[in-house]
């Protein structure tokens, strides 16, 4: 629903007559991830680093003249300089974030100075009284007022108060709003669009495995999992993800004002303090001071939205499409990216995948460690005749296997982008029944020569063979020499491969040459 508001008689020439847009018709918004995240972290929900791009449609009535169009209800994120408005039949003049939002202190600090009624109560009695009190100190530490028996402290009476405002001051929004400025030559019904980057979004990609019981393949289920910090929710939006790391720097952000009161009572009744406060403030600031700023993304404690796609994630999924050198993740119908929370929606499922299970380590070539847990990886290929073949965005995947009739946790881990063709690989842990042992057996170190004889132990307790990949990396004037088994190279780094059977040892031997 849309209002104009007439002009005042200050504006007698209608030079600047205010429109107001409370909602878009029509809302899509795509969700970029937070570029400093790898795929082995997930999203910080108290504060999310990526952005989206949203794009709203909204259907607007304009007088002739200069016009103030407000659309209200954006996001409280949004980057000001990054909005775009087209529809306009005359374009637009300038365009401003109006930063002050209505909250408990910016209508506290909207009154700082002037005239508000203090409503008290009794809760012994339930009798109530009213009297006229001037606010004398903003929101930030301590509210103070001024009343015809003094100066006192708001709420330190240990009577129920409230403070009644006459009205809402100018300027203050209920919704986060930004406003534009057109010259309009003929009055008209405009469909506008506005699209803007806004801070606080998220998403990723999580990953189901469940191994078969034969330990060679695995069943993928894979969710696409939005999160939104800010405080405007889109109803029925159209909602695409993108991976990928597109070039963005950062962005300079107004903080919208508002927020808690912040509430202090002082010892013994003595108010000098706070009116040395009150008039010090009005030195300072030239009468009225100013709230403080407040923080662009309060903490928040995010839950599973309630509207989670679950026993229909499966007819509702994502569909991929190639946008540049990024992969585009589209929904398939609109969803509700609400406020505060996140939503999951099916992105494939994928079975019968050939896997295999390794047990890794990088060591150093003369770094002594007792019995060590080795790290227990997932293997697979990202090829069509294996059963996948399709970009793999980064994320978390949580592995899963039956035993005795019940589906039991292996382990997690993450993965970054992984494109077509590509070796997927996911540490999902340490495994307490293969082990290495790396000693030294023998030190020589003259003016001759110096050198070291180590040995690397194996130790495989598990009732199945373990294919474990050893990485042995060494200072570049270090050599390997009398090695009892042939090593291959993998990533640069000396790679010992090996199958230790169950119940079983494997041992390698080596020197370490240092001159």
């Amino acid at each position: 629903m849309f209002a104009a508001a007439a002009p005042s008689a200050a504006q007698s020439d209608w030079a600047r007559q205010l429109v107001t847009s409370d909602g878009p018709s029509s809302v899509s918004v795509t969700v970029y991830r937070d570029p400093r995240r790898t795929g082995d972290n997930g999203m910080n929900l108290n504060y999310l680093g990526g952005y989206a791009l949203i794009t709203e449609q909204r259907t607007v009535t304009l007088p002739a003249g200069e016009v103030d169009l407000r659309f209200e209800g954006v996001a409280g994120g949004i980057i000001p300089q990054s909005a775009i408005v087209t529809g306009l039949p005359d374009g637009v003049i300038e365009k401003n974030r109006d930063a002050a939002l209505l909250s408990p202190s910016a209508l506290l600090n909207g009154y700082l100075g002037r005239g508000v009624t203090i409503r008290r109560t009794s809760a012994v009695t339930g009798e109530t009284r009213e009297f006229d009190a001037q606010i004398r100190t903003d929101a930030s530490g301590g509210v103070v007022l001024q009343t015809a028996e003094g100066f006192e402290a708001l709420q330190c009476t240990g009577l129920n108060e409230t403070i009644v405002y006459p009205a809402i001051p100018d300027g203050l929004s209920a919704k986060p709003t930004l406003s534009v400025k057109s010259r309009v030559a003929t009055p008209t019904r405009a469909t506008v669009t506005l699209s803007y980057l806004a801070t606080g979004f998220d998403w990723q990609a999580n990953y189901v495995a469940d191994v078969s019981a034969d330990g060679k393949k695995l069943n993928l289920f894979s969710w696409v999992t939005l999160a939104n910090g800010d405080e405007t929710s889109f109803t029925n939006a159209q909602t695409q993800t993108v991976a990928g790391q597109p070039n963005k720097g950062r962005d300079n952000i107004q903080h919208a004002s508002g927020g808690s009161i912040n509430l202090a009572c002082w010892p013994q009744g003595t108010t000098s303090d706070i009116i040395a406060r009150y008039r010090a403030n009005r030195s300072r600031l030239g009468g009225v001071p100013a709230p403080p700023p407040t923080s662009m993304m309060v903490p928040m404690a995010m839950e599973m939205s309630a509207d989670v796609m679950g026993v229909t994630a499966r007819k509702v999924q994502t569909t991929q499409e190639d946008l540049g050198d990024l992969k585009l993740y589209r929904i398939s119908v609109p969803v509700t990216v609400a406020s505060q929370s996140q939503k999951q929606v099916a992105m494939f499922e994928k079975t019968a995948i050939p896997f295999v299970q390794i047990y890794e380590a990088e060591i150093w070539a003369d770094n002594y460690r007792d019995a060590t847990p080795l790290v227990t990886t997932l293997r697979f290929q990202n090829k069509k005749r294996d059963g996948l073949g399709l970009a793999l965005p980064a994320g978390k995947l949580v592995a899963f296997k039956a035993a005795a009739g019940e589906r039991l946790l292996l382990g997690e881990g993450g993965m970054d982008d992984k494109a077509i063709g590509e070796e997927v690989e996911v540490s999902i842990g340490e495994s307490p029944l293969v082990r290495y042992q790396l000693q030294a057996v023998e030190n020589v170190d003259n003016e001759d020569r110096s050198w070291t004889a180590m040995e690397l132990t194996l130790t495989n307790a598990s009732r199945t063979a373990a294919q474990v990949e050893i990485k042995i990396d060494h200072d570049d004037d270090e050599k390997l020499r009398k090695i009892s088994q042939k090593l291959g190279r993998k990533d640069g780094k000396d790679f010992w491969k090996v199958t230790v059977p169950a119940n079983s040892k494997r041992m390698l031997t080596y020197q370490v040459v240092r001159r």
